[in-house]
């Protein structure tokens, strides 16, 4: 018995190679045909196969047979017809290698229907075929008998349409024989375009779905993403599987390559289909994904099949795109690949930190919303996770949190502790079907559910009673931030409505009571408001130890006690954070209020604008929930970026990144209470040896070279600013002064900045390359302490004590690794300096 028969056209594609001395193209006379290329690509991993198929008895015929024959493919039902020459593709490329294709058809539809029988004979584990032999009449006859007969056999049908719309003197039979081909079928490869015209969407996960429910036979579905990876589905589980970065010379046989990993490591597999869980199909689409990356960068089909070895060493290397990337950060935290933004679901539970995020699995830009997920013990390893939510009937997964339900408040747990999820559903309200809303239909539907697991967050069920709260008057209304009230006894919702948070309360997590509102007339409205988080911090002092008696805070008018069960003895304040939406002149932004929340309602007590963080990419930061009183921190994380230009940044297979987690407090000033940030004491396990200055004289106009640097890393200084008008750090400088970015102190202005006018690749965005600010007094001695957070592709600086924050995307080329002071208009002195790489320890 073989493992796999194909049956189809084998013919020869003509693929650009340039071009003659007298500027002619010239085109490179390669094998292939879509089943040929399969069969070629499982025979060389070792595979036993043979072709049904038909060529001309002239030169191209009698040498794909050859070709055939040297491969390993098994030849004795490829007849040669004196009736019509071979059939000839010419493939057209485009600039990023991507192929066209123009038919000149000939022998291939003239199959044999003795010769497809002599082959079946032998037996198979997998029949394959796809659509070019259906274009025909007698020889779709032929190809769906045969799969017919394959199938009665006991074999596996796997199908390709490939479908070539060109080829086709309808769209309605191109449209028939799709489906002809679909309901035969236990395995189907499709492109996201076959997709679409299979089942009316291109999403993998909706077409999916739709292509299991109308064809009851399919068993494996894959979806080819592209660069992207791919999808797999049985009726059971899923997986996205991302790709591999290669350097694309001709996809003419990516898609088949990919087919034949598939089909190899299924039967590699040895088990049934409907056994394959998320696991082992993330397995064999890695295979799949890599063999198709290797078939693109040599030019042909055929000729650029892959051996096993090459497989196995593009598997085993860190040239995947999971992981490579010039810049990906060392030590931040990225998705494995693909689209993230927003910080969800952030709650500490049994020895584990866990971290939700807004997240696209099949594409780099927002799109259809799910929760990715991962966890961490120390907030510096993180190990990924699959996917805990997913769109369902409700709609898609927009933001929110996660707490811990100790006491099982909600019922879900049988009396044991578990993990409760609450988050926004976004849909679009049903048609109305009246002339007084014709756009109903197009109006967005954001309500709020419940997700819930108990099993340390591995697996999550979604609540039968969802959606749990709607407010059908509100266009935005989402990302709720639920806390537990102890001196209430109850669990406090915080929810972004547009120009306003809502508050709400519950006993049990599942029904929601209005209780006030805030913001229609305090804060920035220049953009929607999103992400709200209610924390209570204390005030410490400049050590960072918190202050317990009233009487020794200095100008800390907006404080108040601390409630009963808030850490009673301690000074401090109700923090209300929210974040406002592509806006502001600058993009998006995070504002804070500081006030006094009774359980029901919060009151201001700002009396000016406050800001979270005056740099351009911190948004959507919020804080984990249930960290044990023993630690007593409030740790908060943010998405690294900004609604401006969010979607275009440099990236690759990965777009999205967080900010380092920090904890939150806050400190007296001069202007009153401030939020101040640190990051967590967990980063310094990435310190490497280090180096130390001190008493180093900066002359104006000048670089002053240190003589370490490197692409990530954290330095320390303490300025004095003698008669400079402008000092600081000069970072990721390249050897010819042509990037840079400064961290600098402007004297006059009294202000914090971070110019990355020429930081690296800035040309996505015309918002991007900027200089920004902000207000900064010196130390009470005269001097400015700065402690930056370098990495590949950002800078996060933080000054007095915390209260300045700044943080910043850059792209510098990865050689761009210098680092020195600077000074402008004066000498400056750095009184004393410290410098340690960090490490690489982004995830497990």
């Amino acid at each position: 018995m073989l493992d796999v028969i194909a049956l189809g056209e084998v013919l020869i594609d003509y693929t650009p190679a340039g071009r003659s001395e007298r500027g002619y193209p010239l085109y490179e006379h390669n094998p292939g045909g879509a089943p040929a290329n399969v069969l070629c690509g499982l025979a060389r991993l070792g595979r036993r196969t043979a072709l049904i198929g038909t060529a001309g008895d002239d030169p191209s015929g009698r040498f794909l047979r050859a070709v055939l024959e040297e491969a390993g493919v098994g030849i004795g039902s490829v007849e040669l017809t004196d009736r019509s020459s071979t059939t000839m593709a010419f493939v057209h490329l485009e600039a990023d290698g991507d192929r066209a294709f123009r038919f000149v058809r000939g022998a291939d539809t003239l199959l044999s229907a003795e010769a497809a029988a002599r082959a079946l004979q032998i037996g198979c584990r997998i029949f394959h075929f796809g659509t070019l032999s259906l274009t025909d009449a007698a020889a779709a006859d032929i190809t769906l008998d045969a799969a017919r007969r394959a199938r009665r056999a006991g074999a596996l049908v796997s199908y390709d349409p490939n479908v070539r719309p060109a080829l086709w003197d309808s769209p309605e039979r191109a449209d028939a024989a799709l489906r002809a081909g679909l309901g035969l079928a236990d395995i189907v490869k499709l492109s996201e375009e076959e997709l679409r015209l299979a089942t009316g969407t291109a999403d993998p996960r909706e077409g999916g779905e739709r292509l299991l429910h109308s064809h009851a036979g399919i068993r494996l579905l894959l979806v080819t993403l592209g660069a992207r990876g791919c999808y797999l589905r049985t009726r059971e589980a899923e997986s996205f599987v991302p790709g591999f970065r290669a350097e694309t010379i001709d996809t003419t046989g990516a898609g088949d390559a990919c087919m034949a990993g598939l089909l190899h490591r299924l039967l590699a597999a040895d088990m049934a289909v409907d056994e394959l869980d998320a696991a082992k199909l993330a397995e064999i689409g890695r295979y799949a994904n890599a063999m198709g990356a290797l078939a693109t960068t040599r030019r042909g089909a055929i000729p650029a099949m892959p051996s096993p070895e090459e497989i196995d060493d593009l598997l085993n290397s860190t040239e995947d795109d999971s992981l490579n990337d010039k810049y990906r950060p060392h030590y931040h935290f990225t998705p494995p690949s693909r689209w993230m933004n927003d910080p969800n679901g952030m709650v500490f539970f049994q020895g584990e930190y866990h971290l939700f995020y807004q997240h696209h699995p099949y594409g780099s830009e927002w799109g259809p919303m799910h929760w990715g997920h991962a966890v961490s013990r120390d907030l510096v390893v993180w190990e990924h996770l699959p996917v805990a939510l997913e769109p369902d009937g409700n709609g898609m997964i927009f933001s929110g949190s996660a707490v811990a339900d100790s006491r099982d408040t909600s019922g879900l747990f049988g009396g044991d502790p578990g993990l409760v999820a609450i988050f926004t559903h976004a849909d679009t309200y049903p048609a109305s079907g009246t002339d007084a809303e014709p756009e109903a239909e197009e109006r967005p539907r954001q309500r709020q559910s419940v997700g819930f697991s108990a099993d340390r967050g591995r697996t999550w069920t979604m609540y039968e009673g969802n959606p749990v709260l709607a407010e059908p008057e509100l266009t935005d209304f989402r990302d709720p931030k639920v806390i537990w009230y102890e001196p209430g006894g109850h669990w406090v919702m915080v929810i972004a409505a547009g120009d306003h948070v809502r508050f709400y309360t519950s006993p049990n997590l599942l029904a929601w009571t209005f209780a006030s509102e805030f913001g229609r007339t305090e804060g920035s409205h220049e953009g929607v408001w999103e992400c709200p988080d209610l924390v209570w911090l204390p005030v410490v002092d400049e050590d960072g130890e918190d202050i317990e008696d009233a009487e020794d805070v200095e100008n800390a008018d907006d404080g108040e006690r601390a409630e009963e069960g808030e850490g009673a003895e301690r000074e401090g304040s109700w923090v209300l954070i929210v974040s406002i939406g592509d806006g502001l002149p600058e993009g998006s932004k995070t504002q804070y209020f500081l006030g006094s929340f009774d359980g029901t309602a919060f009151v201001s007590s700002s009396a000016e604008q406050l800001w979270l963080d005056e740099g351009r990419d911190n948004y959507a930061g919020v804080t984990w929930s249930d960290i044990p009183q023993e630690d007593g921190r409030t740790i908060l994380i943010g998405w690294m970026s900004n609604w401006r230009y969010a979607n275009v940044t440099p990236t690759g297979a990965w777009r999205g990144a967080m900010t380092i987690p920090r904890v939150l407090t806050l400190r007296s000033t001069a202007d009153g209470l401030r939020l101040c940030q640190r990051p967590v004491e967990e980063l310094k396990a990435l310190r490497g040896t280090g180096e130390r200055r001190q008493e180093i004289a900066v002359p104006g106009e000048s670089r002053h070279e240190l003589g370490f640097g490197g692409c990530a890393y954290e330095i320390e200084a303490v300025f004095e600013p003698s008669g400079a008008a402008e000092f600081g750090f000069a970072l990721r400088r390249s050897a010819d002064d042509a990037q840079e970015t400064l961290v600098g102190y402007a004297t006059a202005e009294a202000e914090l900045f971070i110019d990355r006018t020429r930081a690296g690749e800035s040309g996505f965005s015309e918002a991007f390359a900027a200089r920004h600010g902000v207000r900064l007094r010196p130390e009470p001695d005269g001097t400015i302490r700065l402690r930056a957070l370098v990495d590949r592709c950002s800078v996060e600086v933080f000054a007095g004590g915390g209260v300045a924050a700044l943080t910043d995307l850059i792209y510098p080329d990865p050689g761009s690794v210098g680092l020195a002071l600077y000074a402008k208009g004066g000498e400056a002195r750095v009184r004393e300096l410290s410098f340690w790489p960090l490490e690489t320890r982004q995830t497990d």
